[in-house]
């Protein structure tokens, strides 16, 4: 992104340098408060703070967070958001003990933290992972059709990095969600359905990572990964814990997930992710599995596009993700778009998955909840949809065209579309 910058401040006179400083400010995602030199806390996340979704119209979220210079041991952080729509206010706090000394912030490496974290933000059960940070960009919960909760959790983790590329992660957290919107938790008993006002659980959890080779550009509030082609395994295994402070369902799900990045000599990139995700006991929707609820990872793998959020629903699960980003490709043969440095990009999505019947409301409704309208089980084909367009705009943003392969026959189905988004 830095060469980039450059390259337009040089080439493009007073604009390009605007330019250039304009896209700074927006990668760098959190500015001081007070002197660079003397600070003790910082704004941001600059990308989050205008964003837009359907559920809260435009949403304004500002956050701080704390550095070294309060404590380098001890950090703070959180961020406050209300949405016009639906005139709520949201916020996240977290305290986060470091048992090394940092340099800045609390997130270098390795870590070796205990947090403690409140949330209470919105939460769409097929747009997120259940552990995701709440950090998505521009146009929010955009496939959720107003089929969102509100969710508040309290949670406390300990992670731990190791240099020979092992982390692990523990964690319990209890959380409650409340339907919104035209999202409802009705279920059923025989011939009754009741309507509940929201769901309770506590879970506890595991996550193991390993990284064959691990190499880190450390910044001042990130780190950027080096070492890229090295492949990267994730394995967590979460235990819900029914009747125990307040959880009402007990439940295992494991996943596991592989990611690569191949180097396609001086043609480009292919990064490559797959995941099994696998839910073993009986429980309500908002707990089964979903195309988009992926983890964050080193290498940047697109999320499903154009398949609403609770479209498929299954409790065993598979996915594949590959994109292409071309380097010394078509572009870079032709002069200008080789000294904007535009650069090809070309994905293709795939998920597959089996719901069992005793997840089925139609076929064992006692105690589950009816799925919303618009979802739809697997049928003998996987849900595919790919994309084709230019990365690298400006350093960061990605304009492309998305086609939908497979269920092009649903209700409302979304076939097509042109999407503009940020890439970091």
């Amino acid at each position: 992104v830095r060469a980039i910058q450059d390259s337009i401040a040089v080439n493009s006179g007073a604009f390009g340098a605007f330019l250039a400083r304009a896209v700074r400010f927006v990668t760098n995602d959190w500015i001081p408060l007070g002197n660079p030199e003397t600070n003790r806390f910082d704004f941001g996340r600059i990308q989050t703070i205008p964003t837009y979704n359907p559920i809260e119209g435009i949403r304004l979220r500002a956050g701080i967070a704390s550095n070294s210079r309060l404590n380098p041991h001890f950090f703070v952080r959180g961020y406050a958001a209300y949405g016009f729509k639906d005139q709520r206010l949201k916020y996240r706090g977290e305290a986060i003990y470091s048992f090394t000394e940092k340099a800045y912030h609390e997130e270098e490496f390795p870590k070796n933290n205990l947090r403690l974290v409140y949330e209470n933000d919105l939460y769409s059960p097929g747009e997120m992972h259940p552990y995701a940070l709440n950090d998505l960009l521009l146009i929010t919960y955009r496939r959720s059709l107003n089929q969102a909760t509100y969710r508040n959790f309290a949670e406390v983790n300990y992670e731990k990095e190791y240099k020979n590329g092992l982390a692990h992660m523990l964690r319990m957290r209890r959380s409650r969600f409340v339907p919104q919107g035209e999202l409802q938790f009705d279920r059923q008993y025989d011939d009754m359905i009741m309507p509940d006002d929201a769901l309770r659980t506590t879970d506890v959890g595991m996550q193991l990572r390993y990284s064959v080779r691990e190499a880190y550009d450390q910044q001042k509030r990130k780190r950027i990964p080096l070492e890229m082609t090295s492949p990267v395994f994730f394995l967590s295994h979460t235990i819900g814990v029914k009747d125990f402070m307040g959880g009402e369902v007990g439940y295992h799900r494991t996943e596991f997930s592989a990611q690569k990045r191949f180097l396609l000599g001086h043609a480009g990139r292919l990064d490559a992710v797959g995941e099994v995700m696998k839910v073993w006991d009986k429980v309500p929707f908002p707990l089964l599995v979903y195309p988009n609820q992926r983890y964050r990872y080193q290498i940047e793998n697109n999320f499903f596009f154009l398949n609403r959020a609770l479209e498929f629903v299954a409790d065993e699960q598979y996915t594949l993700r590959m994109t292409f980003v071309g380097d010394d490709f078509l572009l870079a043969k032709m002069s200008l778009t080789d000294q904007l440095q535009l650069k090809e990009l070309i994905s293709f999505r795939a998920s597959y998955g089996r719901l069992s019947d005793k997840n089925n409301p139609a076929l064992s409704p006692e105690g589950l909840y009816r799925f919303p309208a618009g979802s739809h089980q697997y049928d003998a084909v996987p849900y595919m949809e790919g994309t084709i367009g230019i990365t690298n705009i400006l350093g960061l943003l990605r304009v492309e065209y998305v086609h939908r392969f497979t269920y092009r026959d649903h209700p409302g189905a979304l076939l097509g579309a042109f999407r503009v988004d940020v890439t970091l």
